[in-house]
């Protein structure tokens, strides 16, 4: 007995729907929720300014909207980018770190 092939193109589109649901739909979230405790992290820690982490902050909570393409996601990687140059010519702040 041979398959029908109409079954592997429901399997294949199945396949697909999947794929686009984790990409578009639970991807956004999960980066957002991590993103979101790192910079709570920082907030609370004191180990970068606070108000680098409040721009982080803000940076997530605009990233999953349902348009989180294009401008909305400017904010986050602007961020993000001068996090790394904060940290490689800042660093952490050592009172923050020092017990």
């Amino acid at each position: 007995m041979h398959a029908d092939a109409s079954y592997f193109q429901t399997l294949g589109d199945l396949l697909l729907a999947v794929r686009h649901y984790a990409y578009s739909v639970v991807w956004p979230i999960t980066l957002s929720l991590g993103t979101l405790m790192f910079y709570y992290l920082l907030y609370q820690s004191k180990l970068i300014p606070r108000w680098l982490s409040v721009w982080g902050l803000i940076g997530v909570i605009l990233f999953p909207a349902p348009f989180g393409e294009g401008a909305f996601v400017l904010p986050l990687v602007t961020n993000e980018w001068v996090l790394v140059v904060w940290l490689i010519v800042k660093g952490f702040k050592a009172s923050a770190i020092a017990p």
